[in-house]
C-alpha cells in the first residue's frame, strides 16, 4: 500500500488548509472587531493604548454578545451573593433573581456545596429589595470579571469601560474558577 499522496488529493488537502486557515482569520478578525466595538461603546478613549496582542489575549467572555455578558456578569455575582440569598423569603426579591437567572440556574445555584470566601476579597452591596437583584448581582460579577484579567492595557481599558466598579481583590485564578462556575450553573453538575 502506497502512503504518497496522487496530486489531486494533494490538491485537494492543500484547498481545504487554506480554506481553514481563511476560515480562522475571519474569526479573529471578527473577534477582535467585537471586543474593539465593546470597548469603543463603552468607553471610546479606553481603546487607544490596546493593541491586537491585547484583543488577541482576551478572555472569551469579553467577546459574549451583550445578553449573554449580563447573564454571566448576574451569576457570578449571584454566587457571590449566594450566602445571603439562601436566606431571602420574600417573594419580591425571589421573584426579581429567579426573573434575571432563570428557575433552574437559581435552583442549581442554591443546591451549589458551600464554599469559604476570604472576608474582603469581594465586598458586596446588600440587596435589600428586588428592584437592586440585578444590579448589586451584575456589579459584583463585572468586579469579579475584572480580577481575572492579567495587569496590562487591556485590563487598563476594561476597567475604564466597566467604571465605576472595580476589580475585586481576589487573585485571578480565583476569579476563573468562579467564572467557570458560574458557566456551569444550570448545565446539571455541581
Amino acid at each position: 500500500m502506497s502512503t504518497t499522496m496522487t496530486p489531486a488529493a494533494a490538491d485537494a488537502a492543500t484547498r481545504l488548509a487554506n480554506d481553514a486557515a481563511r476560515a480562522a482569520a475571519a474569526a479573529l478578525r471578527h473577534r477582535r472587531a467585537t471586543l474593539a466595538q465593546r470597548l469603543i461603546d463603552l468607553a471610546p478613549s479606553a481603546v487607544e493604548a490596546v493593541d491586537w496582542d491585547a484583543l488577541d489575549q482576551a478572555p472569551d467572555w469579553l467577546a459574549l454578545p451583550d445578553a449573554s455578558f449580563l447573564i454571566l456578569q448576574a451569576r457570578l455575582g449571584a454566587l457571590l451573593h449566594r450566602p445571603a440569598m439562601r436566606l431571602w423569603i420574600d417573594g419580591p426579591r425571589l421573584v426579581a433573581v429567579c426573573a434575571l437567572l432563570g428557575d433552574s440556574v437559581f435552583d442549581d445555584l442554591l443546591a451549589q456545596r458551600d464554599t469559604v470566601m476570604p472576608i474582603g476579597l469581594a465586598p458586596l452591596e446588600p440587596i435589600e429589595s428586588a428592584a437592586q437583584v440585578g444590579p448589586r448581582l451584575r456589579a459584583a460579577g463585572v468586579a469579579v470579571l475584572l480580577a481575572a484579567l492579567p495587569p496590562g492595557t487591556l485590563r487598563d481599558a476594561v476597567c475604564k469601560a466597566l467604571a465605576p466598579i472595580e476589580p475585586s481583590r481576589m487573585s485571578a485564578e480565583l476569579a476563573e474558577t468562579l467564572i467557570a462556575r458560574a458557566r456551569a450553573l444550570g448545565q446539571g453538575g455541581r
